[in-house]
């Protein structure tokens, strides 16, 4: 479990080389790195003028910036101011309104953040304390009618990648039921954060005994990075880095991020 303190010291110690290193783009809804956008994805239910939206562990809230774009009231919650006054400036940059408010994930709730139309997070439910917990008060939160999505880290990419020969590299995975986590640290080594993941059958029983009911579940592909060129590469991911390019032999076979939508 995740020490919010620990959590907020790591994100405000690493935003600004984050944002830097990281191309997020404002003009597409992003599901993770290296993947097709919404553009092509097509998965969001429709956003509509002046509809509703809250981004739980937003970072800078890039997603919210684009929905903000569309014409819906986005207000963007992270638990570090940093990553929030990133987003900020963005938003001020091409005219848009974004609300920001500086929340853990586990301190989102219907009380002190009313209802949405639309509540999306991407990869950030492997840092909240308690994931399920999370999940029913987001339900609690949505309007009828409305929609939960959640982009979370995959369970199987949770393993360990070893080399099987010189040609070939597979990934070993011990116990599919008790994923191992990542453990991040800051950077005085004092403090650290930890990520968990879990098996999709548990996430998905959460959805259904929140009361939503699950209405896809998405396994995305990432786009053909060695055949493409560089313009290519921007026009047809939203999100992407060095990082994440030099794991590309591995997310290119087994998916990294898992993504569900609900409705209630």
């Amino acid at each position: 479990m995740n020490d919010n303190l620990d959590c907020e010291r790591y994100w405000d110690e690493t935003s600004v080389e984050y944002q830097q290193v990281t191309r997020i783009s404002l003009d597409d809804f992003h599901y993770g790195p290296l993947l097709p956008g919404e553009s092509k994805v097509k998965a969001l239910p429709p956003i509509t003028k002046g509809m509703k939206c809250l981004e739980i562990g937003s970072g800078a809230g890039q997603n919210s910036i684009y929905l903000a774009s569309l014409g819906a009231e986005c207000l963007a919650t992270d638990i570090s101011g940093e990553q929030l006054k990133h987003g900020e400036e963005l938003a001020k940059g091409l005219g848009l309104k974004l609300s920001t408010r500086r929340a853990g994930l586990d301190e989102i709730n219907k009380e002190e953040f009313g209802t949405f139309d639309f509540i999306h997070t991407t990869w950030a439910m492997p840092f909240a304390q308690d994931q399920q917990k999370v999940i029913q008060n987001c339900a609690a939160m949505l309007n009828p009618g409305g929609h939960l999505l959640i982009t979370t880290g995959h369970p199987i990419f949770a393993g360990e990648w070893i080399v099987l020969d010189e040609f070939e590299e597979g990934l070993f995975l011990s116990n599919y039921f008790e994923p191992p986590g990542e453990v991040r640290f800051t950077k005085d080594e004092e403090n650290f954060v930890r990520t968990e993941q879990f098996p999709i059958s548990t996430y998905t029983n959460w959805i259904l005994d929140s009361g939503l009911q699950l209405t896809k579940m998405l396994e995305l592909e990432p786009i053909q990075l060695p055949i493409l060129s560089e313009q290519e590469i921007v026009e047809q991911t939203p999100y992407d880095s060095p990082v994440w390019r030099d794991m590309y032999k591995q997310i290119k076979n087994v998916p990294f991020v898992v993504t569900y939508i609900a409705k209630k």
